[in-house]
């Protein structure tokens, strides 16, 4: 009989990937063996990116820490797709893949991945077209090791169709999954065996064991001692003054105009070790002394996460006691939140925020909100064309043109409160150097090495004339005004630069060394009269509270705090602490500190956990203003 002749589809079958000849019972191991030894390669691949030594340079146990979570994976996927060899390559790929971003991370903001970096992936999306994406050597190298190891498991015969699942497999695997979860969330076995968050770098651990950990310490527990009369104390120590006074004649000339701008990535890389330039990148800010109140600021962050500079700001508090990576504007504020801008709102001034880039970054909008912006306005609202962008971004000088034009549109005597955060300077520094002109320069050790640098030098030098052109215009307008400019963080720029320049990674460096790092300048300027004061020293929670002193405006009674705390503790970040006797102590020592540093910040713990945490017990009239109602 002939046969049937067969049916033709139209597509081509395809190309099948050559297999071992190997028995089933020898195969079957193999992909076991292959199963088990897929996180090793994974967590080895992963430290790789991540720059560290994976069986070198952490504790057993730390290696055994990271590692759980690499079998997580491996299993979970098992659960799913069914099969060992599935598995071990999805969960393979997913962890290169996160080892990737990871190292972009580096490269781009300084740091390694945080929980927080989760909620704030629109943010990096806005800016993500503004970077070098171009692979380097160990992105390639390590890449092809994962190619290799699925490629040979590939030549393994494998069913076609999902195993058969197992309970007597699945139940232990949960029953130990969950066990490991509890220990390492629900209890004190991890920090007992000494391992905490690092603060400053996820490299200490390990990326999946750091990343873990700080997840584990979102949860804020109330420090020692807190409690309803802890608080009434404090408040009643540090009473609000009334917001009536303002409006008083008691001869103090107080801004109708109270201006702030937070300077992008705004810097003096003069303060790091051997550097040297061909000129003052800075020549406008460093020659301000007449009604002028200035010195170094020190930064909670970075190369990046702005917003918790602009929270320091406009709030007073620290993110300092906060979980490490967490973002404030995306996880704790709220609506009707104590601010600066609800201050001087409650003052009677008109408050604006105005921000030349995207509205989505950071949840500004929603925040904004939060603390009571009369106005805010973005990007699409700003006034310039294409010669006002310098490489990527709108120029310092657009943007002050923008501020003064908003100025100008208010009535004559309405007093304003205007808070700006720039754009210019932001990173990457790798870009074209579209209207920017090449005027400065790294001399000396430095020359020619560092082009990051270099481009960096050269915004700052824009920011300076920008600023200059600023402060001219509003010395010329007769209302009072008075103008704070300070930078949110120091640029990540290239990592050896820093390295090189401190001598060492920052984990190997001594507090006081590795807070050069954390140094950006703020200047405080009048167009009246005002007390003179240079090179003052403090940390960003503290500069609101000072600028509302130094223009005679009233302060609450957390910002009479802060301005009591500061004399005790001028400087408090993630990186560490200094007292007043000048000694700077590591963050993670803060045991060590004085007694009288110690109860001090031991007091901030409480008032802060308080505004943030236990909202509804905020002693009244506390972290505002005393309205007299």
């Amino acid at each position: 009989m002939p046969t049937k002749p067969k049916r033709h589809t139209g597509r081509k079958a395809r190309p099948r990937w050559p297999k071992l000849a190997l028995e089933p019972s020898r195969a079957a191991w193999l992909s076991r063996l292959a199963f088990a030894v897929g996180p090793l390669v994974s967590y080895s691949l992963v430290e790789v990116l991540n720059y560290n030594q994976p069986w070198g340079s952490f504790t057993p146990l730390q290696v055994a820490l990271n590692l759980v979570w690499y079998y997580l994976g491996a299993f979970f996927f098992y659960f799913v797709l069914g099969r060992r060899d599935r598995a071990t390559k999805v969960a393979m790929l997913v962890a290169w893949a996160i080892g990737i971003v990871n190292r972009y991370a580096i490269a781009f903001r300084g740091r390694t991945l945080f929980p927080g970096d989760i909620v704030t992936i629109r943010t990096a999306l806005n800016v993500a077209g503004n970077y070098n994406y171009t692979p380097d050597l160990m992105m390639v190298l390590t890449g092809l090791c994962v190619a290799l190891f699925i490629g040979v498991l590939s030549l393994l015969p494998a069913p076609a169709e999902r195993q058969r699942f197992s309970w007597k497999l699945f139940l232990p695997t949960l029953a130990g999954s969950g066990a490991f979860l509890y220990f390492f969330f629900c209890t004190n076995a991890v920090s007992d065996a000494g391992i905490s968050p690092s603060m400053w770098t996820t490299r200490g651990n390990g990326l999946a064991l750091n990343f873990s950990l700080c997840l584990r310490y979102s949860r804020v527990k109330a420090p020692d001692g807190y409690g309803r009369d802890a608080l009434t104390t404090l408040a009643e120590e540090h009473p609000s003054e009334e917001a009536a006074v303002s409006a008083s004649t008691d001869g103090i000339t107080r801004p109708v105009n109270l201006i702030v701008v937070m300077n992008e990535s705004l810097s003096d890389l003069s303060v790091i070790p051997g550097v040297e330039t061909n000129q003052d990148p800075m020549p406008f800010l460093h020659s301000l002394e007449e009604n002028t109140v200035k010195g170094w600021a020190f930064s909670s962050v970075f190369g990046g996460t702005t917003a918790n500079s602009e929270y320091e700001f406009l709030t007073g508090n620290t993110v300092t006691f906060l979980p490490a990576g967490t973002v404030p504007y995306h996880m704790y504020v709220g609506q009707g939140d104590p601010s600066l801008a609800g201050q001087m709102e409650s003052l009677g001034y008109a408050t604006v925020a105005m921000h030349p880039y995207y509205s989505s970054g950071w949840n500004r909008v929603a925040v904004y909100n939060d603390y009571g912006f009369d106005e805010q306005y973005f990007l699409e609202d700003f006034d310039y064309d294409e010669s006002d962008i310098i490489r990527e971004y709108l120029s310092d000088r657009a943007n002050y043109e923008n501020l003064i034009a908003r100025y100008e549109a208010k009535e004559e005597g309405q007093p304003l409160f205007l808070f700006n955060v720039t754009m210019q300077n932001h990173s990457a520094y790798t870009g074209e150097w579209t209207n920017l002109p090449e005027e400065v320069h790294l001399t000396g050790a430095y020359e020619g090495r560092f082009r990051t640098v270099d481009q960096y030098l050269n915004l700052v030098y824009q920011s300076d004339q920008a600023f200059e052109y600023l402060i001219d215009y509003f010395s010329q307008v007769e209302e009072p005004t008075m103008i704070c400019m300070f930078g949110d963080h120091q640029p990540q720029v290239a990592t050896n630069f820093y390295t090189e320049a401190l001598g060492g990674e920052v984990e190997a460096l001594d507090t006081d060394t590795a807070e050069k790092k954390q140094i950006v300048p703020f200047v405080i300027w009048a167009n009246y009269d005002i007390p003179e004061q240079q090179d003052v020293t403090l940390s960003l929670n503290y500069l609101s509270a000072l600028l509302m002193e130094t223009a005679g405006l009233p302060t609450t009674g957390y910002q009479d705090f802060l301005l009591s705390l500061w004399e005790d503790l001028p400087v408090i970040n993630p990186v560490g602490y200094l007292d007043r006797d000048g000694d700077w102590t590591a963050e993670e020592h803060w045991e060590e500190l004085p007694d009288y540093a110690r109860e001090s910040l031991a007091e901030y713990r409480i008032l802060e956990y308080c505004n943030i945490f236990d909202k509804g017990s905020r002693p009244e009239d506390f972290y505002t203003l005393d309205t007299g109602e």
